[in-house]
Order: C-alpha cells, then structure tokens, then sequence
C-alpha cells in the first residue's frame, strides 16, 4: 500500500521573493554607508586644503625673506641679493609649500604656483599672489603711519617714502597683501584645472618689511 509523504521545499517564486526583499533592505544601507563615504571624503579634502593653505601663508609669514617675495599673480620667489643661504632656503621649502611645477628656468627663482597630491590620491593646485602695497601705488589713497606726541593731541605722520629706501624692483614699499588659494577636486586622481565642479579656499594676509 503506497504511503503518502509530506514533502516541503522552497519554490522558484519563494526564492526570488526573499532576494526581492533582501535587495529593499540592503539597498538602503548600501547607499546610506555610500553616501558617508562621499561625505567623509568631502571633509578629508576640504581639511587638507585649509591645512596646506595655512602651511604656504605661515611658511611666508615667518620663513621666507620679505625681500625674496616678489609682487605678481602668481608671484615670484627669488632673492635679489643672490645670498646663497637664501637661496638654499628656497629650493627646499618652495616646493614643499606649492608641490610640482613652481620651478622655472633660473634654478634660484619659483613660481608662486604649484601640484600635489595627497596620500589618498585627491589633486591639489596652490597659488600665490602677492600684491606691493607701496607708495606709488597707494599714492591716491596713501597709507599714512602716525605716531602720537607724548604730553599733546599732535601726532607725527609719515608715508612710506619716508620710513624706507627703494627695493630692488625701485618701489618704496613696506606692506606686502599675500592671497593664497588652494583649489582641489573631489574626484580621486583629477587635476582640479578640469574638474567644473572644483572647489577653492582663499587666505589672505599682510607681510611688513622688518628686517631694517
């Protein structure tokens, strides 16, 4: 006599039911911990950037010689006074501010302008742009330097003629306006010249002449 077995199996249908809602719960966190990642990129870079734009503004500020910054956009570093510890100084720490290509044909002069690229594979471009705020050019609007008169309400006035000698490029100048922007791209590997969708942060200060 035959005996009857109950049998069970997963079908066709049950199995792709279960992908089917499998896929609607994964493919939420999926792009959730996708999304993140985009957005801990876009935080890595942007950090990166203000950090090398402070680092080429303090390095400026604090190392370069005032008389080796020379005005333009970008600018040039180059000492006039040809002084060989000065110049040593240059050829190591201008491409560690501004990365490739701030070299030119003299090898004792840089461009304010340069590549890198940074350990996760992300292209940065700095530029510098230095602006002589000297007499010449200030005289419609001329920085005047006062120094009060002890004991009185008068002050002493002077222009910048009066307080310094020519530079080497023939300028009264005493305050130089440093622009440094750093630009990248949040696309690995991508130069960010053409990237539209690049991103740009801007530092601006203001170097006096004290070396006398």
């Amino acid at each position: 006599m035959a005996k009857n077995k109950n049998r069970y199996g997963i079908t066709f249908v049950e199995v792709m039911l279960a992908f089917l809602i499998l896929g609607l719960v994964v493919l939420p966190v999926f792009s959730f911990l996708t999304g993140a990642v985009r957005d801990t990129e876009k935080f890595y870079t942007e950090t990166v950037a203000i950090s090398r734009a402070k680092f080429i503004m303090d390095s400026m500020m604090f190392q370069i010689p005032w008389r080796a910054i020379r005005s333009g956009n970008p600018c040039l570093f180059k000492d006039p006074k040809d002084v060989a510890g000065t110049n040593t100084l240059l050829k190591k720490a201008v491409p560690k501010m501004l990365g490739d290509g701030c070299e030119t044909a003299d090898v004792d002069e840089f461009e304010g302008k340069g590549l890198f690229e940074c350990k996760k594979g992300f292209k940065f471009r700095s530029r510098v742009k230095v602006v002589d705020l000297d007499y010449d050019s200030t005289s419609a609007n001329p920085i005047v330097f006062s120094i009060p008169i002890p004991a009185t309400t008068n002050k002493h006035e002077f222009q910048i003629n009066e307080l310094v000698t020519k530079d080497a490029d023939d300028k009264f100048n005493l305050i130089k306006k440093i622009i440094v922007q750093v630009k990248w791209s949040n696309n690995k590997g991508q130069d960010p010249d053409t990237d539209s969708q690049a991103r740009s942060i801007f530092l601006v200060g203001f170097k006096s002449d004290l070396e006398g």
